[in-house]
């Protein structure tokens, strides 16, 4: 590989060339390739690494404070954790049926009828109610209270938009 660069005219011309230089010259344009190199070497190595070392350390301090603020509120967190939890626990029949009212007046629903029914669920009648106001009580119902709907029969109404439904809720 180097033998056929050697063998290039241009090359050969420009080696001539150094050649009849005077000896002040020759060290001169050796010094200067030897900058050369070295500012090459350091725009190509030298600078991206030292930008990549900097950018690692500002993230690296970014984990960190993140870590100490977790660490910092582990204890908080661990205590709402199990609050939430205790506070999806089944509820009983009359607690049900109390929570299960106290919702639906929030929604503006008129419950026509309600009975437990076994242990930790309630039948709910509901008659001409707005589809859209049932499905948000429904919704909230799962969301904080942890109720499922273990049956359903919804039938629409003449007038747009309402349904009556009869419902069994269980927590």
């Amino acid at each position: 590989m180097f033998d056929s660069l050697k063998q290039n005219p241009n090359i050969l011309s420009a080696q001539k060339q150094y050649e009849m230089l005077p000896s002040r010259d020759q060290l001169a344009l050796k010094l200067l390739l030897g900058v050369v190199c070295i500012l090459v070497l350091y725009g190509l190595f030298w600078l991206p690494a030292q930008s990549f070392m900097t950018t690692a350390k500002a993230e690296l301090g970014q984990r960190q404070a993140l870590l100490q603020l977790v660490q910092t509120n582990k204890s908080t967190l661990k205590s709402l954790s199990s609050t939430s939890q205790s506070s999806r626990t089944k509820l009983d029949s009359q607690q049900l049926v109390s929570s299960v009212t106290n919702l639906a007046k929030k929604h503006n629903l008129a419950l026509k009828r309600f009975e437990p029914s076994g242990d930790n669920k309630v039948k709910v009648w509901v008659d001409e109610a707005s589809f859209d106001k049932l499905m948000a009580w429904l919704s909230e119902l799962k969301k904080s209270l942890n109720v499922q709907v273990e049956q359903v029969s919804i039938e629409k109404e003449d007038s747009e938009g309402l349904v009556s439904a009869r419902l069994t809720l269980a927590s």
